[in-house]
Parts: structure tokens; sequence; C-alpha cells
């Protein structure tokens, strides 16, 4: 398949599912424009089900081409970058050099699928600075956090986090919760508090904050993150939360609480010839997502802040 058969592919998959866009007046101009992709889960095997990890080399190539000419602020990419093996890094790292801006990873569960030796090894090839960590543009705090933390493959097996995660996901199985899967994960409590301290300099800055993580919040299901609860608790106490981004469910999610729209995006790996990746713009009052590819294109108002 040669790069305009692809893209003519991919530019009429993103009109066909176009929706969802509730402001009928123009937007003002984009204060901010950055890309986001998710889930390219790359690995040297053959296909299985719909996941086409080959696949994904020529898709996020085409995607990054694509992305550069918008020249976005930076890239996101929320988890599960490869499939298998420490040595898949090596193959689609380099393939995110030509966007000329900095990309901004966060921890999936596919990415700790590596020998146990190769797991703490991960976060610093991705260029991450913490297991979750801030990074900021004028106005606006981007959380990436660190939806694994409270996950046994996160950790070398015997382990005392290894030992504390899985007891963790014992006693939420006993409740018979749909989220209670070995592939999902949660946020410590480190980490909660963490996220409370950002929440409320994000407050005193008058700053807005996007989150973002790997397994879902929102809408409850089977992918969704163990203590959502949490989390969504301290999103209603602080209205500088304007959107949650992750990726995980490969099919996509949408729902909206207080204002606040939680976006599960589509994966790159799914489907051997359809791309999935979006551009999205914040203006005063309006956060556009413009997909391509298998990703739709939608408009949020924006909830006001204090």
């Amino acid at each position: 398949m040669n790069r305009r058969h692809f893209l003519t592919l991919a530019a009429a998959t993103a009109a066909a599912t176009v929706r969802n866009t509730r402001a009928e007046a123009p937007p003002s101009a984009p204060t901010l424009t950055f890309g986001l992709l998710t889930d390219v889960q790359y690995a040297d095997a053959d296909p299985a089900g719909e996941r086409h990890y080959r696949a994904s080399i020529p898709k996020l190539k085409a995607a990054v081409e694509d992305l550069a000419a918008a020249k976005p602020a930076f890239t996101v990419h929320l988890g599960d970058f490869i499939d298998r093996d420490f040595g898949s890094f090596a193959k689609v790292l380099p393939l995110l050099e030509p966007l000329g801006q900095p990309v901004r990873h966060l921890l999936g569960n596919h990415d700790y699928a590596v020998a146990d030796a190769d797991k703490c090894r991960v976060p610093a090839l991705l260029g991450m600075p913490h297991d979750y960590y801030m990074f900021s543009s004028p106005g606006l705090r981007v959380l990436m956090l660190d939806t694994t933390d409270l996950a046994p493959y996160k950790y070398p097996k015997g382990s005392a986090e290894e030992t504390a995660a899985t007891a963790a996901l014992k006693r939420l199985s006993a409740t018979g919760a749909a989220s209670a899967t070995p592939w999902n994960g949660g946020l410590s409590t480190t980490q909660l508090t963490w996220l409370g301290r950002e929440l409320a300099a994000a407050t005193a800055a008058s700053e807005r904050v996007i989150l973002c993580g790997h397994h879902p919040v929102l809408p409850a299901d089977a992918h969704q993150l163990w203590n959502a609860a949490a989390v969504i608790d301290l999103i209603d106490r602080h209205p500088c939360v304007i959107a949650w981004f992750n990726g995980h469910n490969h099919a996509g999610a949408e729902q909206e609480r207080n204002g606040v729209p939680y976006l599960t995006f589509k994966s790159v790996v799914h489907r051997p010839d359809t791309t999935a990746y979006s551009l999205v713009s914040l203006t005063r009052d309006r956060l556009i997502i413009t997909g391509h590819g298998r990703e739709a294109s939608r408009t949020f108002p924006l909830r006001p802040t204090p």
C-alpha cells in the first residue's frame, strides 16, 4: 500500500467518523495545538485478532509526517508504545524524530511486557523525568499520570511492590468489579497525593489542566482504572481540570461528567491499513479534537474555571 492510498483511506475514514460537534458558532483561534497518539503497540510479531503489530510502523511514519506538517507544540503518546520485547523500543522511537518537537510519553501495561531486569529502564528510555510528571504551556498544565503504578506486571516477580499490587488486585476482585483484571492498574496513595497538590497549584496559578493516563477513569467498564472513584473525586473538586485523555481500550469511548470530557482515544495497532491519531486544539472556550483515520473529530465547550 503506497502512501497516497494510505492517506486517502485515512482521510475518508476521518470524514465518515466526524461527529459530536456541539457548538454552532465558529471557534476562536487556537491558543495551543498538540498531537496525540496512543497504543502504537509495535512488536515484530504476527497479527493477533485485530492487532496488527508490524503494521504499526508504516502507520506511525505516516502519522508523524502529517503531524509534523501541522507543527504542533508537542505530541503526547498515551501508553503501550510497544507490545513486547525491550528491543522493540529501538525500532519505533527513532520514527518520532521527524516531529521536531517534544514527545511526551506515559506508561501502559504492554510497555512492561519485557524482561524483569528491563522494567526499571522503561521510563528513562521513553525520556520521562519520572513515572508520573507535569509539563506546562502558557495557561495550561498537563499531568502525565502513571496508571500502572499499582499493578503487578510493572514490577519484578517476587518484589515487595509486585506482592502489594497482587494483593490489591485480589481485594478488588473480591468486590466483583469488572475492572479487576490483570491488565488494568491504579494510582498509588503517593501519586494521588501528588495529583491533589498539582491540581491545587494549578488552581492557585489560574491554569487549566488536562489529565493524561493510559487507563480510563470513565466510562465504568472492564478497562477502567482500579481506583477511578478516588480520581473522579479529585477532578470533581478541582474545576481547573478541563479533560481526561487515555488509551488502553482500542475501540475508544467517551463520557462527560460535570462538564469534563473523559476521552478514550483509539489505538494505532488496531486494523492493518487504517491509522488513528489526532490534533488537539484549545481555544479560549473550546477543546477541539481533529481526528484522523479511525479517530473521531469532535468539539467540547470548556467548563468555566475559577
